[in-house]
Protein backbone atom coordinates (compact mmCIF):
# COMPACT_ATOMS: atom_id res chain seq x y z
CA UNK A 1 0.00 0.00 0.00
CA UNK A 2 1.08 3.64 -0.51
CA UNK A 3 1.87 5.92 2.43
CA UNK A 4 -0.69 5.77 5.25
CA UNK A 5 -3.62 8.14 4.86
CA UNK A 6 -2.79 9.46 8.35
CA UNK A 7 0.20 11.29 6.81
CA UNK A 8 -0.62 14.61 5.14
CA UNK A 9 0.53 14.51 1.52
CA UNK A 10 0.34 17.64 -0.64
CA UNK A 11 -0.48 17.50 -4.30
CA UNK A 12 -2.58 15.45 -6.69
CA UNK A 13 -2.87 11.78 -7.61
CA UNK A 14 -4.22 11.10 -11.08
CA UNK A 15 -3.75 8.93 -14.13
CA UNK A 16 -1.30 10.40 -16.64
CA UNK A 17 -0.15 8.39 -19.61
CA UNK A 18 -2.19 5.45 -18.36
CA UNK A 19 -0.46 5.30 -14.95
CA UNK A 20 -1.36 6.65 -11.53
CA UNK A 21 1.21 9.24 -10.44
CA UNK A 22 1.56 11.83 -7.70
CA UNK A 23 2.57 15.41 -8.40
CA UNK A 24 2.71 18.73 -6.59
CA UNK A 25 2.34 22.18 -8.14
CA UNK A 26 3.79 25.49 -6.97
CA UNK A 27 1.78 28.10 -8.92
CA UNK A 28 3.72 30.62 -10.96
CA UNK A 29 4.68 31.84 -14.37
CA UNK A 30 5.73 30.09 -17.56
CA UNK A 31 7.68 28.21 -18.59
CA UNK A 32 6.80 25.58 -16.01
CA UNK A 33 9.61 23.63 -14.35
CA UNK A 34 9.07 19.88 -14.04
CA UNK A 35 11.27 18.13 -11.46
CA UNK A 36 12.03 14.42 -11.87
CA UNK A 37 13.88 12.47 -9.20
CA UNK A 38 16.11 9.51 -9.93
CA UNK A 39 15.30 5.95 -8.91
CA UNK A 40 13.58 6.05 -5.51
CA UNK A 41 13.92 9.83 -5.13
CA UNK A 42 10.58 11.34 -4.02
CA UNK A 43 9.24 14.84 -4.62
CA UNK A 44 10.40 16.26 -1.29
CA UNK A 45 14.06 15.78 -2.23
CA UNK A 46 13.54 18.91 -4.35
CA UNK A 47 12.08 21.06 -1.56
CA UNK A 48 15.11 23.36 -1.26
CA UNK A 49 15.20 23.85 -5.02
CA UNK A 50 11.49 24.64 -5.18
CA UNK A 51 11.92 27.21 -2.41
CA UNK A 52 14.44 29.10 -4.58
CA UNK A 53 12.22 29.19 -7.66
CA UNK A 54 9.58 31.58 -6.43
CA UNK A 55 7.55 33.11 -9.23
CA UNK A 56 7.84 30.04 -11.46
CA UNK A 57 5.34 27.24 -11.86
CA UNK A 58 7.17 24.23 -10.42
CA UNK A 59 5.91 20.64 -10.60
CA UNK A 60 7.78 17.81 -8.84
CA UNK A 61 6.56 14.39 -10.01
CA UNK A 62 6.58 10.99 -8.30
CA UNK A 63 6.50 7.96 -10.58
CA UNK A 64 4.15 5.02 -9.86
CA UNK A 65 4.75 3.38 -6.49
CA UNK A 66 6.30 6.35 -4.71
CA UNK A 67 4.57 8.28 -1.91
CA UNK A 68 0.88 8.16 -2.80
CA UNK A 69 0.39 5.59 -5.55
CA UNK A 70 0.55 1.83 -5.86
CA UNK A 71 3.27 0.12 -7.84
CA UNK A 72 1.53 -1.27 -10.97
CA UNK A 73 3.39 -4.58 -10.81
CA UNK A 74 5.44 -4.20 -14.00
CA UNK A 75 8.85 -2.92 -15.07
CA UNK A 76 8.46 0.65 -16.37
CA UNK A 77 9.27 1.21 -20.05
CA UNK A 78 10.85 4.34 -21.47
CA UNK A 79 7.71 4.89 -23.53
CA UNK A 80 5.63 4.77 -20.32
CA UNK A 81 7.71 7.53 -18.78
CA UNK A 82 7.46 9.68 -21.91
CA UNK A 83 3.68 9.26 -22.11
CA UNK A 84 3.26 10.30 -18.48
CA UNK A 85 5.46 13.36 -18.88
CA UNK A 86 3.79 14.40 -22.11
CA UNK A 87 0.36 14.37 -20.49
CA UNK A 88 1.62 16.19 -17.39
CA UNK A 89 3.23 19.00 -19.39
CA UNK A 90 0.19 19.29 -21.63
CA UNK A 91 -1.68 20.44 -18.50
CA UNK A 92 0.65 23.46 -18.22
CA UNK A 93 0.66 26.66 -20.24
CA UNK A 94 3.17 25.63 -22.87
CA UNK A 95 6.50 23.78 -23.07
CA UNK A 96 8.35 23.14 -19.81
CA UNK A 97 11.90 23.16 -18.55
CA UNK A 98 12.52 19.57 -17.46
CA UNK A 99 14.94 19.05 -14.58
CA UNK A 100 15.91 15.40 -14.29
CA UNK A 101 18.13 13.59 -11.81
CA UNK A 102 20.02 10.36 -12.42
CA UNK A 103 17.89 7.75 -14.22
CA UNK A 104 15.20 10.34 -14.95
CA UNK A 105 17.67 12.00 -17.30
CA UNK A 106 16.86 9.19 -19.74
CA UNK A 107 13.18 10.09 -19.53
CA UNK A 108 13.78 13.81 -20.02
CA UNK A 109 15.95 13.31 -23.09
CA UNK A 110 13.51 10.80 -24.57
CA UNK A 111 10.66 13.27 -24.03
CA UNK A 112 12.58 16.04 -25.78
CA UNK A 113 13.31 13.81 -28.76
CA UNK A 114 9.77 12.39 -28.94
CA UNK A 115 7.81 15.58 -28.18
CA UNK A 116 10.06 18.56 -28.98
CA UNK A 117 7.09 20.92 -28.75
CA UNK A 118 6.71 20.14 -25.03
CA UNK A 119 10.28 20.89 -23.90
CA UNK A 120 11.65 24.41 -23.43
CA UNK A 121 14.99 23.26 -22.02
CA UNK A 122 16.76 20.55 -20.02
CA UNK A 123 18.70 20.57 -16.76
CA UNK A 124 20.26 17.16 -16.18
CA UNK A 125 21.30 16.64 -12.57
CA UNK A 126 24.05 14.01 -12.39
CA UNK A 127 22.15 12.16 -15.10
CA UNK A 128 22.72 8.49 -15.82
CA UNK A 129 25.28 7.88 -18.58
CA UNK A 130 26.13 4.61 -20.29
CA UNK A 131 28.82 4.78 -22.95
CA UNK A 132 28.23 1.31 -24.48
CA UNK A 133 24.63 0.18 -23.96
CA UNK A 134 23.98 -3.47 -24.74
CA UNK A 135 20.73 -5.26 -25.50
CA UNK A 136 19.40 -6.31 -22.07
CA UNK A 137 17.68 -9.47 -20.92
CA UNK A 138 13.99 -9.86 -20.16
CA UNK A 139 14.10 -8.41 -16.64
CA UNK A 140 11.89 -11.22 -15.31
CA UNK A 141 14.21 -11.89 -12.37
CA UNK A 142 14.01 -8.24 -11.29
CA UNK A 143 10.25 -8.31 -11.67
CA UNK A 144 9.99 -11.42 -9.53
CA UNK A 145 12.16 -9.88 -6.82
CA UNK A 146 10.08 -6.70 -6.82
CA UNK A 147 6.85 -8.66 -6.44
CA UNK A 148 8.31 -10.78 -3.65
CA UNK A 149 9.61 -7.76 -1.74
CA UNK A 150 6.24 -6.04 -1.99
CA UNK A 151 4.68 -9.06 -0.29
CA UNK A 152 7.41 -9.30 2.37
CA UNK A 153 7.07 -5.61 3.23
CA UNK A 154 3.54 -6.41 4.32
CA UNK A 155 5.07 -8.07 7.39
CA UNK A 156 5.06 -5.34 10.07
CA UNK A 157 8.46 -6.24 11.54
CA UNK A 158 10.14 -5.77 8.14
CA UNK A 159 8.70 -2.36 7.27
CA UNK A 160 11.29 -0.29 9.18
CA UNK A 161 14.05 -1.89 7.10
CA UNK A 162 12.87 -0.11 3.97
CA UNK A 163 12.96 3.25 5.70
CA UNK A 164 16.39 2.55 7.18
CA UNK A 165 17.80 1.49 3.81
CA UNK A 166 16.52 4.70 2.23
CA UNK A 167 18.13 6.87 4.90
CA UNK A 168 21.46 5.07 4.60
CA UNK A 169 21.48 5.39 0.80
CA UNK A 170 20.61 9.08 0.91
CA UNK A 171 23.36 9.71 3.44
CA UNK A 172 25.84 7.85 1.22
CA UNK A 173 24.93 9.93 -1.83
CA UNK A 174 24.93 13.35 -0.18
CA UNK A 175 27.39 15.45 1.80
CA UNK A 176 24.58 16.54 4.10
CA UNK A 177 23.97 14.74 7.37
CA UNK A 178 20.34 13.95 6.60
CA UNK A 179 19.65 11.71 9.59
CA UNK A 180 17.06 13.47 11.71
CA UNK A 181 16.56 16.19 9.08
CA UNK A 182 14.17 14.50 6.68
CA UNK A 183 10.50 15.51 6.35
CA UNK A 184 8.05 13.58 8.51
CA UNK A 185 6.62 11.86 5.44
CA UNK A 186 10.04 10.43 4.56
CA UNK A 187 9.89 8.13 7.56
CA UNK A 188 6.78 6.51 6.08
CA UNK A 189 7.44 6.36 2.34
CA UNK A 190 9.79 3.39 2.26
CA UNK A 191 7.89 1.44 4.86
CA UNK A 192 5.57 0.81 1.93
CA UNK A 193 5.96 -2.34 -0.11
CA UNK A 194 4.88 -0.42 -3.19
CA UNK A 195 7.69 2.12 -2.83
CA UNK A 196 10.34 -0.53 -2.24
CA UNK A 197 9.07 -2.65 -5.12
CA UNK A 198 9.02 0.36 -7.45
CA UNK A 199 12.69 1.05 -6.72
CA UNK A 200 13.62 -2.55 -7.53
CA UNK A 201 11.47 -2.45 -10.67
CA UNK A 202 13.18 0.72 -11.88
CA UNK A 203 16.58 -0.87 -11.32
CA UNK A 204 15.38 -3.84 -13.34
CA UNK A 205 14.12 -1.58 -16.12
CA UNK A 206 17.25 0.55 -16.30
CA UNK A 207 19.23 -1.41 -18.91
CA UNK A 208 16.25 -1.65 -21.24
CA UNK A 209 15.56 2.07 -20.92
CA UNK A 210 19.21 2.88 -21.67
CA UNK A 211 19.06 0.66 -24.76
CA UNK A 212 15.77 2.18 -25.93
CA UNK A 213 17.14 5.71 -25.56
CA UNK A 214 20.22 4.77 -27.58
CA UNK A 215 17.94 3.61 -30.40
CA UNK A 216 15.81 6.75 -30.12
CA UNK A 217 18.92 8.90 -30.48
CA UNK A 218 19.48 7.46 -33.94
CA UNK A 219 15.88 8.06 -34.99
CA UNK A 220 14.90 11.42 -33.51
CA UNK A 221 17.06 14.54 -33.19
CA UNK A 222 17.21 16.62 -30.05
CA UNK A 223 15.42 19.96 -30.53
CA UNK A 224 17.53 23.14 -30.33
CA UNK A 225 16.88 23.84 -26.65
CA UNK A 226 19.25 25.01 -23.93
CA UNK A 227 20.78 22.08 -22.03
CA UNK A 228 22.76 22.26 -18.79
CA UNK A 229 24.46 19.13 -17.43
CA UNK A 230 25.21 19.37 -13.71
CA UNK A 231 27.86 16.86 -12.64
CA UNK A 232 28.77 15.76 -9.12
CA UNK A 233 32.48 16.46 -8.83
CA UNK A 234 32.84 13.84 -6.13
CA UNK A 235 31.72 11.15 -8.55
CA UNK A 236 35.30 10.76 -9.74
CA UNK A 237 37.36 11.73 -12.77
CA UNK A 238 35.86 9.12 -15.11
CA UNK A 239 32.33 10.15 -14.14
CA UNK A 240 33.09 13.79 -14.90
CA UNK A 241 34.51 12.74 -18.28
CA UNK A 242 31.45 10.63 -19.11
CA UNK A 243 29.19 13.53 -18.17
CA UNK A 244 31.23 15.82 -20.39
CA UNK A 245 30.58 13.48 -23.31
CA UNK A 246 26.87 13.59 -22.54
CA UNK A 247 26.94 17.38 -22.58
CA UNK A 248 28.72 17.32 -25.94
CA UNK A 249 26.20 14.83 -27.35
CA UNK A 250 23.32 17.09 -26.31
CA UNK A 251 25.16 20.27 -27.36
CA UNK A 252 24.84 21.45 -23.78
CA UNK A 253 26.98 23.11 -21.14
CA UNK A 254 28.53 21.08 -18.34
CA UNK A 255 28.82 22.50 -14.83
CA UNK A 256 30.93 20.41 -12.44
CA UNK A 257 29.72 20.82 -8.87
CA UNK A 258 32.92 20.06 -6.97
CA UNK A 259 31.43 19.99 -3.48
CA UNK A 260 28.57 17.60 -4.21
CA UNK A 261 27.83 13.92 -4.38
CA UNK A 262 25.09 12.33 -6.49
CA UNK A 263 22.15 14.11 -4.83
CA UNK A 264 23.07 17.57 -6.06
CA UNK A 265 19.59 18.91 -5.33
CA UNK A 266 20.27 18.25 -1.64
CA UNK A 267 23.95 19.25 -1.52
CA UNK A 268 23.72 22.35 -3.74
CA UNK A 269 20.10 23.33 -4.37
CA UNK A 270 21.28 26.87 -5.10
CA UNK A 271 23.25 25.73 -8.14
CA UNK A 272 20.34 23.65 -9.41
CA UNK A 273 18.08 26.69 -9.09
CA UNK A 274 20.69 28.85 -10.86
CA UNK A 275 20.78 26.39 -13.76
CA UNK A 276 16.99 26.34 -13.98
CA UNK A 277 16.82 30.13 -14.07
CA UNK A 278 19.46 30.24 -16.80
CA UNK A 279 17.58 27.74 -18.95
CA UNK A 280 14.24 29.48 -18.38
CA UNK A 281 15.83 32.73 -19.50
CA UNK A 282 17.05 31.03 -22.67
Amino acid sequence: MPVSSSVAIPGVVESLGGRAVHWVRQPGGAPAVVLLGGCGVPYYAWDKVVAQLGGAEVVPLDRPGLVATAWPGVLPRLTDEVATLAELIAKSSGPAVVVAHSMAGLHAEALARSHPDLVAGLVLVDSSVETSPKRPGSGLVWLGIARLVRVLMGVPVLRPLGSLADRVLVAAQSRQRVFGHTPAIAKQVFRSGDATASVIAEQGAYSQQVFDLAELRTAAPLPPVVVVVLTAGQGGEQWVTDQSRLAQLLKGRQVVVQDSRHLIMIDRPDLVADAVRAVRAG
